[in-house]
């Protein structure tokens, strides 16, 4: 029972790292004015990102 729930925070963790990443490096491309298209676009990808890979795990 730990050992699942420490492989879920560490899987959350990574999800949320690279999803973060993503959006910071939108956020200097766009020089920290993205238009509201770029910014929905990214929690779009961002959120098909996590199910895709929860399904996968």
């Amino acid at each position: 029972m730990i050992h699942n729930t420490q492989a879920r925070l560490v899987s959350l963790l990574k999800q949320t790292a690279y999803v973060g990443l993503v959006f910071l490096v939108m956020l200097l491309i766009t020089g920290g004015r993205p238009l509201g298209f770029i910014v929905g676009l990214s929690v779009v990808l961002g959120i098909g990102f996590v199910v895709w890979s929860e399904n996968n795990r």
